[in-house]
């Protein structure tokens, strides 16, 4: 196995009920503007840059989930038996890290015992993407790699 390494925190992701809402309140607490984009028909994404950390404010905008924001989506808000969304459906989903070798973290989540959600990584943004089941690490993490000549459409 060759050493790979996470090089930073690609993202957070939270899932809000109401991206605007969500990016109008941290715009004005910070100071700083975001952006919103629309990634299917009922999809929304707030990309939103502090501190040197992206966030990314995730809205389903499907009126038949009102309740339920997160599911159904790639994100693993319930992923394990591991919930970390409060009851109106809204909070910190995952941690995402940028790695200089996806199958690297992999093979070291599943040797230490750890679930993987996918068995064949998913495209993801500019990059490849999976991720390690919280049970064994608190939180659900997701460790992405760029795909050279491939630009992030969120950015």
């Amino acid at each position: 196995m060759a050493n790979g390494r996470a090089t930073r925190v690609h993202h957070i992701g939270v899932t809000v009920k109401d991206v605007e809402e969500t990016m109008r309140a941290w715009e004005m607490l910070f100071d700083t503007k975001g952006k919103i984009v629309q990634v299917t028909e009922h999809f929304r994404i707030g990309v939103f840059h502090v501190a040197g950390v992206t966030f990314f404010f995730n809205e389903n905008t499907d009126p038949s989930k009102p309740d339920d924001v997160a599911r159904g989506f790639e994100v693993p808000v319930i992923f394990g038996g591991h919930q970390i969304v409060n009851e109106q459906g809204e909070g910190i989903t995952h941690i995402a890290f940028e790695t200089t070798d996806l199958d690297y973290h992999v093979d070291k989540a599943r040797a230490a015992g750890m679930g993987v959600k996918h068995d064949v990584h998913k495209d993801s943004l500019e990059g490849m993407c999976n991720f390690i089941d919280p049970n064994k690490v608190s939180l659900p993490l997701e460790f992405m790699m760029p795909v050279e000549g491939r630009e992030n459409p969120l950015e």
